[in-house]
């Protein structure tokens, strides 16, 4: 949450985040005490005293079942956060904070809701890296379910799984087990961040883009596609230092020699041409271009080739 507060939203207002961690906190309270209304079934007088009920007790631990519907009803139905099927692209739907206040967002979104009140019900849960669309693994007495918090936490089988993938990757496409990859953390997080800055760069908000990039790399420093897109905006914007910078960091986590031969000469034309700014002060005209081997910071272009490990296509949310 405090993460979130960095970026700002495309408003740009200043928000206390204490608010917000309040209804992280009552959505788990409410998880725990429908969970334990599940499994205990006593006479309760009010939801706070199901929320006091322990469901960590073996005997207590609830089914699978349970669990699903537990967070159907809570998240999904009595408060009501859906995926925003209208208006998709919307850069509010990837910022967790108008999340909470909308209760719509994208589905990797509404899964750190779910992924939030769960864990802290103790119930095992991870996000799944499908191609495409943001999923949730949840276990409980030994047994796994696949559910969307986009849909309503609706459950997804194999046959659900395998049209989601073919209406993504293709009618070729099947299910295989890199599909189930989990996703850690910081994975999560810099999904998230990626839909915020594609969004950013179709609005042309250059500076929003390049906020978000940062403040990914302060939980990603080594991710050597960050600091290349950082360069790439910085240039873009005329920032030549920082691009320079961000340019040289790139290079020195870069595996790929021909990529590193290319930001290389980037480097080299940035350096002249600063060396050239320096010396012609007093006449602008006699500055250089920028350099056009940076590749464009664009939202098309991000999602081909402007990276050398590409975050996520738009709608890979």
């Amino acid at each position: 949450m405090h993460f979130a507060r960095l970026n700002q939203s495309a408003d740009g207002r200043k928000r206390d985040i204490a608010p917000y961690l309040h209804h992280l906190d009552d959505l788990a309270e409410q998880l725990r005490a429908e969970l334990a209304r599940a499994t205990l079934q006593p006479d309760f007088t009010t939801l706070s005293d199901a929320a006091r009920m322990s469901v960590d007790d073996k005997e207590a631990e609830p089914t699978i079942e349970q669990v699903v519907k537990g967070l159907q009803t809570v998240i999904a139905e009595r408060n009501g956060f859906q995926g925003d099927m209208e208006n998709y692209d919307d850069m509010a739907n990837a910022d967790l904070l108008q999340v909470i206040e909308r209760k719509r967002g994208l589905p990797v979104a509404l899964g750190l809701l779910y992924i939030h009140a769960a864990q802290r019900c103790g119930i095992a849960m991870t996000g799944i890296d499908f191609p495409g669309h943001f999923l949730l693994r949840v276990q409980a007495n030994g047994k796994r379910r696949m559910i969307d918090p986009f849909h309503g936490c609706i459950t997804l089988g194999p046959a659900e799984l395998r049209e989601l993938l073919k209406s993504f990757s293709g009618l070729d496409a099947e299910l295989e087990p890199k599909h189930y990859r989990p996703s850690s953390d910081v994975d999560i997080l810099l999904r998230l961040q990626n839909n915020i800055k594609v969004r950013a760069l179709r609005a042309g908000e250059l500076a929003l883009a390049t906020r978000v990039i940062e403040h990914s790399l302060l939980i990603a420093p080594e991710h050597e596609g960050l600091w290349h897109q950082l360069g790439a905006l910085y240039a873009r914007q005329d920032q030549d230092h920082k691009a320079l910078g961000a340019f040289e960091q790139f290079v020195m986590r870069c595996e790929d020699p021909l990529h590193r031969t290319r930001i290389q000469a980037v480097i080299e034309e940035l350096r002249e041409r600063l060396d050239q700014e320096t010396a012609n002060q007093d006449d602008p005209k006699a500055i250089p271009a920028r350099p056009e081997n940076s590749g464009p910071a664009t939202a098309e272009s991000d999602q081909k080739s402007n990276a050398p490990i590409p975050l996520f296509p738009d709608r890979d949310a």
